[in-house]
């Protein structure tokens, strides 16, 4: 068995949530339209704080709270009227559902457990054993051991935080480590 190091740019950052699909408000004409960057500050569209954006990660803007980190789509973020930043839920909605995502995750890291890659259809492996920092995959080409925070709950199931390729090259990668 080997382990599988934390590859943070393919790994995204505390719980995963998908809030609503609204779109933000556009800029009020004769203002500058926001971008998402990190450490931009981000508000809800009554103005009030949400927090502050941490990280990219391709479609996903990751949001710190203050109390949590979650992970919201890119396009649930936008200009908001006055120019700043606006995210389409409030603060306590965003941490409200980074808990209940928690959760789910937490009753998806048991043995037997199926995991997708992050196209949420490439199966790659089953859990073997969890704990809470590791998560033993038995796969194809053998047992390797992931930080617990690669993984995600969806509707379709437990995901690992990587594309089909990326969890490849990691296993292939890790495998051949192993062997040395």
């Amino acid at each position: 068995m080997v382990t599988i190091p934390l590859i943070a740019a393919a790994l995204l950052a505390g719980a995963q949530t998908t809030p609503p699909q609204t779109q933000p408000a556009a800029p009020a004409a004769g203002t500058a339209a926001a971008t998402p960057t990190v450490e931009a500050a981000v508000s809800d569209q009554a103005g009030m704080p949400v927090g502050t954006i941490t990280q990219i990660n391709g479609n996903i803007v990751v949001i710190d709270t203050g109390t949590i980190k979650a992970g919201v789509p890119l396009a649930a973020v936008g200009p908001g009227p006055s120019g700043g930043l606006i995210t389409t839920v409030t603060k306590v909605q965003l941490e409200a559902a980074a808990a209940q995502n928690a959760a789910q995750l937490k009753a998806l890291l048991v043995a037997g457990t199926s995991v997708h890659a992050s196209d949420e259809t490439t199966a790659v492996g089953t859990i073997k054993t969890a704990d809470a920092q590791f998560v033993t995959l038995t796969t194809p080409k053998g047992d390797v051991r992931f930080p617990a925070g690669a993984f995600a709950a969806r509707p379709s199931g437990l995901i690992v935080s990587m594309t089909p390729d990326q969890f490849n090259a990691a296993v292939a990668q890790s495998l051949g480590a192993s062997a040395k």
